[in-house]
Protein backbone atom coordinates (compact mmCIF):
# COMPACT_ATOMS: atom_id res chain seq x y z
CA UNK A 1 0.00 0.00 0.00
CA UNK A 2 1.21 3.36 1.18
CA UNK A 3 3.00 2.85 4.27
CA UNK A 4 0.46 3.60 6.72
CA UNK A 5 -0.26 1.15 8.90
CA UNK A 6 -4.46 1.80 9.24
CA UNK A 7 -7.27 0.00 7.85
CA UNK A 8 -8.44 1.34 5.04
CA UNK A 9 -11.32 -0.31 2.64
CA UNK A 10 -11.74 -1.72 -0.76
CA UNK A 11 -13.66 -0.90 -3.84
CA UNK A 12 -14.99 -0.78 -7.29
CA UNK A 13 -14.51 2.37 -9.64
CA UNK A 14 -18.04 3.35 -10.88
CA UNK A 15 -17.19 6.25 -12.72
CA UNK A 16 -17.38 10.36 -12.73
CA UNK A 17 -20.10 12.48 -11.61
CA UNK A 18 -20.18 16.08 -10.16
CA UNK A 19 -20.94 17.46 -6.63
CA UNK A 20 -22.08 20.83 -5.80
CA UNK A 21 -20.94 22.29 -2.54
CA UNK A 22 -22.55 24.42 0.43
CA UNK A 23 -21.35 27.34 -1.49
CA UNK A 24 -22.50 26.49 -5.16
CA UNK A 25 -19.35 24.94 -6.60
CA UNK A 26 -19.42 22.25 -8.59
CA UNK A 27 -16.88 19.75 -7.97
CA UNK A 28 -15.84 16.78 -10.73
CA UNK A 29 -15.71 13.63 -8.51
CA UNK A 30 -15.05 10.02 -9.32
CA UNK A 31 -17.36 7.42 -7.37
CA UNK A 32 -15.88 4.67 -5.67
CA UNK A 33 -18.13 1.76 -4.41
CA UNK A 34 -16.18 0.87 -1.05
CA UNK A 35 -17.31 -2.01 1.01
CA UNK A 36 -18.85 -3.52 2.23
CA UNK A 37 -16.03 -5.85 2.67
CA UNK A 38 -15.81 -8.92 5.12
CA UNK A 39 -13.31 -9.91 7.42
CA UNK A 40 -11.42 -13.23 6.14
CA UNK A 41 -8.54 -13.64 8.26
CA UNK A 42 -6.65 -11.75 10.87
CA UNK A 43 -3.41 -12.20 11.37
CA UNK A 44 -1.39 -11.77 14.94
CA UNK A 45 2.07 -11.24 15.68
CA UNK A 46 1.72 -14.01 18.49
CA UNK A 47 -0.05 -17.40 18.52
CA UNK A 48 -1.68 -16.53 21.48
CA UNK A 49 -3.44 -13.39 20.22
CA UNK A 50 -5.46 -15.43 17.84
CA UNK A 51 -9.47 -15.43 18.28
CA UNK A 52 -10.80 -18.13 19.74
CA UNK A 53 -11.94 -20.99 17.19
CA UNK A 54 -9.00 -19.59 14.83
CA UNK A 55 -5.75 -20.47 16.78
CA UNK A 56 -5.40 -24.24 14.97
CA UNK A 57 -4.56 -25.16 11.46
CA UNK A 58 -4.35 -28.47 9.35
CA UNK A 59 -1.23 -30.20 7.73
CA UNK A 60 -2.91 -32.22 4.74
CA UNK A 61 -0.31 -35.69 4.58
CA UNK A 62 -2.29 -36.89 1.65
CA UNK A 63 -5.16 -39.71 1.06
CA UNK A 64 -4.05 -42.63 3.65
CA UNK A 65 -3.40 -39.80 6.94
CA UNK A 66 -5.48 -37.13 5.64
CA UNK A 67 -5.73 -33.55 7.76
CA UNK A 68 -4.43 -33.16 10.73
CA UNK A 69 -4.44 -30.71 12.77
CA UNK A 70 -1.68 -28.38 14.36
CA UNK A 71 -1.66 -25.44 16.94
CA UNK A 72 -1.28 -22.34 14.33
CA UNK A 73 1.66 -20.05 14.90
CA UNK A 74 2.09 -16.75 15.12
CA UNK A 75 2.58 -14.22 12.18
CA UNK A 76 5.02 -11.84 13.13
CA UNK A 77 2.85 -8.73 12.24
CA UNK A 78 -0.61 -7.41 12.92
CA UNK A 79 -2.67 -7.37 9.57
CA UNK A 80 -6.42 -7.60 8.41
CA UNK A 81 -7.20 -9.19 5.14
CA UNK A 82 -10.59 -7.76 3.49
CA UNK A 83 -12.37 -9.77 0.84
CA UNK A 84 -14.61 -7.53 -1.49
CA UNK A 85 -16.81 -7.96 -4.22
CA UNK A 86 -18.73 -12.33 -4.02
CA UNK A 87 -17.89 -14.51 -6.12
CA UNK A 88 -20.33 -17.65 -7.15
CA UNK A 89 -19.05 -21.48 -5.33
CA UNK A 90 -19.17 -22.33 -8.79
CA UNK A 91 -16.07 -20.58 -10.09
CA UNK A 92 -14.47 -20.84 -6.13
CA UNK A 93 -11.48 -23.40 -6.20
CA UNK A 94 -11.71 -25.75 -2.73
CA UNK A 95 -8.87 -23.48 -1.22
CA UNK A 96 -10.07 -20.20 -1.31
CA UNK A 97 -13.62 -22.47 -0.65
CA UNK A 98 -11.72 -23.43 3.06
CA UNK A 99 -10.40 -20.44 3.79
CA UNK A 100 -13.60 -18.32 3.41
CA UNK A 101 -15.65 -20.71 5.04
CA UNK A 102 -13.47 -20.24 8.19
CA UNK A 103 -15.07 -16.70 7.86
CA UNK A 104 -18.97 -17.99 8.09
CA UNK A 105 -18.85 -17.68 4.12
CA UNK A 106 -20.28 -20.33 1.45
CA UNK A 107 -18.37 -18.59 -1.43
CA UNK A 108 -15.24 -16.95 -2.36
CA UNK A 109 -14.39 -13.11 -2.64
CA UNK A 110 -12.86 -11.45 -6.28
CA UNK A 111 -10.59 -8.85 -4.55
CA UNK A 112 -8.74 -10.10 -1.32
CA UNK A 113 -6.23 -7.66 0.16
CA UNK A 114 -4.78 -7.39 3.44
CA UNK A 115 -3.68 -3.92 5.24
CA UNK A 116 -0.98 -4.14 8.03
CA UNK A 117 -1.37 -2.21 11.09
CA UNK A 118 0.68 -0.77 13.93
CA UNK A 119 -1.49 -3.14 16.76
CA UNK A 120 -3.61 -5.63 17.87
CA UNK A 121 -7.08 -5.64 15.65
CA UNK A 122 -10.22 -5.27 17.12
CA UNK A 123 -12.06 -7.34 14.49
CA UNK A 124 -12.53 -10.50 13.85
CA UNK A 125 -13.26 -12.71 10.87
CA UNK A 126 -16.56 -12.76 9.64
CA UNK A 127 -17.08 -8.82 10.54
CA UNK A 128 -17.86 -6.61 8.19
CA UNK A 129 -16.26 -3.00 7.19
CA UNK A 130 -18.39 -0.49 5.74
CA UNK A 131 -17.37 3.20 4.81
CA UNK A 132 -17.37 4.24 8.82
CA UNK A 133 -13.59 3.46 8.75
CA UNK A 134 -12.86 6.52 6.73
CA UNK A 135 -15.30 8.36 9.10
CA UNK A 136 -14.01 12.32 9.81
CA UNK A 137 -11.30 11.73 7.01
CA UNK A 138 -10.73 14.46 4.58
CA UNK A 139 -7.93 12.61 2.14
CA UNK A 140 -6.95 9.45 1.32
CA UNK A 141 -4.32 7.26 -0.99
CA UNK A 142 -5.58 4.83 -3.77
CA UNK A 143 -4.11 2.03 -5.05
CA UNK A 144 -5.48 0.34 -8.16
CA UNK A 145 -3.94 -1.17 -11.05
CA UNK A 146 -3.21 1.48 -14.29
CA UNK A 147 -5.42 1.07 -17.77
CA UNK A 148 -3.06 -0.20 -20.10
CA UNK A 149 -1.77 1.24 -22.99
CA UNK A 150 -0.50 -1.50 -25.49
CA UNK A 151 2.66 -1.09 -26.73
CA UNK A 152 3.68 2.70 -26.56
CA UNK A 153 6.89 4.35 -27.86
CA UNK A 154 9.32 6.33 -25.55
CA UNK A 155 7.22 9.41 -26.08
CA UNK A 156 4.23 8.17 -24.88
CA UNK A 157 6.05 6.18 -22.36
CA UNK A 158 8.92 8.01 -21.01
CA UNK A 159 7.52 11.48 -21.62
CA UNK A 160 10.21 12.51 -24.06
CA UNK A 161 10.71 14.74 -26.72
CA UNK A 162 10.32 14.44 -30.35
CA UNK A 163 13.46 15.06 -32.33
CA UNK A 164 13.54 18.25 -34.93
CA UNK A 165 10.40 18.00 -37.71
CA UNK A 166 12.93 20.45 -40.15
CA UNK A 167 16.87 20.64 -41.40
CA UNK A 168 17.52 17.02 -42.36
CA UNK A 169 15.43 15.00 -39.99
CA UNK A 170 13.63 12.77 -42.06
CA UNK A 171 11.32 10.21 -40.89
CA UNK A 172 12.78 9.94 -37.57
CA UNK A 173 10.87 12.64 -35.68
CA UNK A 174 9.11 10.25 -32.53
CA UNK A 175 12.11 7.84 -32.57
CA UNK A 176 14.42 7.00 -29.58
CA UNK A 177 17.40 8.07 -31.11
CA UNK A 178 20.88 6.63 -30.26
CA UNK A 179 20.61 4.21 -27.46
CA UNK A 180 24.29 2.98 -26.94
CA UNK A 181 27.16 4.36 -24.60
CA UNK A 182 30.32 5.59 -26.70
CA UNK A 183 33.24 7.11 -25.49
CA UNK A 184 33.46 4.69 -22.07
CA UNK A 185 34.52 1.52 -21.28
CA UNK A 186 31.65 -0.03 -21.47
CA UNK A 187 29.38 -0.55 -24.33
CA UNK A 188 26.50 -1.61 -25.98
CA UNK A 189 22.95 -0.85 -24.60
CA UNK A 190 23.10 -0.20 -20.54
CA UNK A 191 20.28 -1.80 -18.18
CA UNK A 192 17.05 -0.23 -17.80
CA UNK A 193 17.71 2.01 -20.50
CA UNK A 194 14.44 3.89 -21.01
CA UNK A 195 13.11 2.19 -24.43
CA UNK A 196 9.74 1.26 -26.14
CA UNK A 197 7.46 -1.08 -24.87
CA UNK A 198 4.34 -2.12 -22.73
CA UNK A 199 3.18 0.36 -20.62
CA UNK A 200 -0.01 0.25 -18.36
CA UNK A 201 -1.37 -2.29 -16.02
CA UNK A 202 0.79 -1.95 -12.96
CA UNK A 203 -0.16 -1.01 -9.33
CA UNK A 204 0.14 2.64 -8.71
CA UNK A 205 -0.94 4.71 -5.44
CA UNK A 206 -2.42 8.05 -6.06
CA UNK A 207 -1.52 9.85 -2.84
CA UNK A 208 -3.50 12.54 -0.75
CA UNK A 209 -7.31 12.63 -3.05
CA UNK A 210 -9.57 14.93 -1.37
CA UNK A 211 -12.68 12.96 0.41
CA UNK A 212 -15.82 15.29 -1.02
CA UNK A 213 -18.39 12.98 0.37
CA UNK A 214 -19.04 9.69 1.88
CA UNK A 215 -23.07 8.04 1.05
CA UNK A 216 -23.01 5.83 4.06
CA UNK A 217 -26.52 4.62 3.06
CA UNK A 218 -25.24 3.55 -0.54
CA UNK A 219 -21.65 2.69 0.33
CA UNK A 220 -20.13 5.32 -1.88
CA UNK A 221 -16.75 7.67 -1.73
CA UNK A 222 -16.81 10.38 -3.81
CA UNK A 223 -13.26 11.44 -4.67
CA UNK A 224 -11.49 14.28 -6.53
CA UNK A 225 -8.49 13.82 -8.45
CA UNK A 226 -7.17 11.01 -10.42
CA UNK A 227 -7.77 7.56 -9.28
CA UNK A 228 -6.34 4.73 -11.19
CA UNK A 229 -7.75 2.23 -13.09
CA UNK A 230 -10.58 1.46 -15.30
CA UNK A 231 -14.42 1.73 -14.62
CA UNK A 232 -15.05 -1.38 -12.38
CA UNK A 233 -11.58 -1.85 -11.16
CA UNK A 234 -10.70 -2.53 -8.04
CA UNK A 235 -9.05 -0.15 -5.48
CA UNK A 236 -7.83 -0.05 -1.99
CA UNK A 237 -8.80 3.88 -0.20
CA UNK A 238 -7.02 3.89 3.01
CA UNK A 239 -6.59 7.65 4.66
CA UNK A 240 -3.18 9.85 3.47
CA UNK A 241 0.62 9.27 4.70
CA UNK A 242 0.70 12.54 3.99
CA UNK A 243 -0.31 15.48 6.66
CA UNK A 244 -3.19 17.53 6.46
CA UNK A 245 -1.14 20.36 5.59
CA UNK A 246 -4.04 22.78 8.09
CA UNK A 247 -1.80 25.52 8.77
CA UNK A 248 -4.42 27.03 11.02
CA UNK A 249 -3.28 24.56 13.83
CA UNK A 250 -0.07 26.12 13.72
CA UNK A 251 -0.17 29.84 15.01
CA UNK A 252 3.17 29.97 15.49
CA UNK A 253 4.00 28.93 11.77
CA UNK A 254 4.60 31.86 9.25
CA UNK A 255 3.32 31.81 6.55
CA UNK A 256 4.94 33.52 3.50
CA UNK A 257 3.89 32.53 0.20
CA UNK A 258 0.70 33.33 -1.54
CA UNK A 259 -0.20 29.11 -1.69
CA UNK A 260 -0.07 29.03 1.54
CA UNK A 261 -2.24 31.75 2.52
CA UNK A 262 -5.06 30.66 0.20
CA UNK A 263 -5.32 26.61 1.65
CA UNK A 264 -5.73 28.89 5.31
CA UNK A 265 -8.53 30.77 3.57
CA UNK A 266 -9.99 27.33 1.98
CA UNK A 267 -9.77 25.53 5.19
CA UNK A 268 -6.99 23.05 4.36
Amino acid sequence: MTGRKTLGILGKKLGMTQVFLEDGTCVPVTVVQAGPCKVLQVKMATAAEHPEGHRTACTNRGKKSGKQERARAGDGYYAVQLGFDDKPERVTNKAELGHVKKAGLDHGKRFVREFRLEEAPTQKPGDDVTVDVLEGVTHVDVTGTTKGRGWTGTIKRWNFATQDATHGNSINHRRAGGIGRQYTTSHGVPKGKKMAGHYGVEQVTIQRLELVKIDKERNLLFLRGAVPGHVNGYLMVNRTVKNERDLSEKPGMQVANAAAKAMIAKGR
